[in-house]
């Protein structure tokens, strides 16, 4: 036990008394927050508990990370109030949360913007897309520290309605967030969109008041979607953005060389945590669907693409300029 004094016998009959020393006390207790239920194939739990684990031990114990999982402290808009206050150090805030207080970072959201989990992941990781973000979240009392993709947001249908190409769209009753960029980006493809809170949607789906819906593949499994909606028609529409925030006030009151480990500790976890959703994503959250019955459509989405740039271009006036200049370098060094 710590701070005891353990004298050992071994066989020769010699005896040495080992004192082993205390654990130091934490210098600093920082609590960090997030909505999900702890689960192997949450990427929020993955990364709470690696960048947990990382930061504990390179600060040699001065700082203990509290984790608070599930709501345990409230919603995401919570959190960012708490942040705000210097109540709260810590949490994943999806990106469409932040609209409560500004609309800078609504064009993450937007769908047909980014093509691929790789070109949104690319993109989260890019230095400017991080000096953006804190341009924008410093002044309102958060600091950015990573900006993650928690995976693309697939469609997913009930058992006689499954979509095979984008033709398949049209007429389909799809629930989606209550906000009019999903009401008006899916009406271009031809489906019929239906805000409705998350909560409800289960239900829905199991009595066919609506046809579908769209998630990620993690969620698409935790919240066992699958059982009443089990067609996953793989097409990224959108994507889901998991940005890692700290209170500025906090951050700015720890020393220089916490503040140093938690950044790099931040930003390493952030690309594992990438990698990680990809790997759920295309692969074992895809085969474990397949396991429980449902069944995976991959088609022509070019078509689709083209319809929601349509839709891009009366956009185009909040999406800030740096953001078409990174996708055009990008796609031009895949040519």
């Amino acid at each position: 036990a710590p701070g005891t004094t353990v004298t050992r016998t071994n066989t020769v009959a010699e005896v040495r008394t080992v004192t082993v020393a205390a654990a130091p006390k934490p210098e600093f207790e920082l609590h960090a927050a997030y909505v999900t239920a702890p689960s192997e194939y949450d990427t929020h739990h993955y990364f709470f508990t690696r960048f947990k684990e990382k930061v504990e031990a390179r600060t040699g114990g001065r700082v203990k990370i509290v984790l608070h999982p599930g709501g345990e402290l409230g919603n995401q808009v919570d959190y960012l109030e708490m942040m705000k206050a210097g109540t709260l150090f810590m949490a994943t805030i999806e990106v469409s949360q932040f609209v409560q207080f500004t609309d800078k970072f609504l064009f993450f959201s937007f769908p047909g913007l980014f093509r691929t989990t790789e070109e949104a992941q690319a993109f989260g990781e890019a230095p400017e897309t991080l000096e953006y973000a804190n341009q924008v979240a410093e002044p309102l009392g958060w600091k950015v520290l990573a900006i993650t993709v928690g995976g693309a947001r697939y469609f997913l249908t009930i058992p006689e309605k499954p979509i095979r190409s984008i033709d398949d769209f049209k007429g389909l009753k799809i629930r989606v967030m209550p906000n009019p960029i999903f009401v008006e980006s899916l009406k271009t493809l031809g489906a019929l969109p239906t805000p409705m809170p998350y909560t409800e949607v289960f239900t829905a789906l199991q009595t066919k008041t609506i046809d579908g819906m769209e998630n990620e593949v993690a969620a698409i499994i935790a919240m066992r979607f699958y059982e009443v909606a089990p067609n996953i028609a793989l097409f990224g529409w959108c994507y889901a953005w998991h940005w890692v925030v700290v209170s500025k006030s906090v951050f700015d009151s720890l020393p220089a060389d916490i503040q140093k480990v938690i950044v790099e500790a931040a930003t390493e976890t952030a690309k594992e945590k990438n990698a990680w959703g990809l790997y759920v994503e295309r692969v074992v959250g895809l085969r474990l669907l397949a396991e429980r019955g449902a069944k995976i459509y991959s088609f022509d989405t070019k078509p689709g693409f083209a319809k929601l740039e349509e839709w891009l271009q009366t956009q185009r006036d909040k999406i800030p300029s740096f953001v078409f200049e990174w996708l055009n370098k990008y796609r031009s060094g895949l040519a």
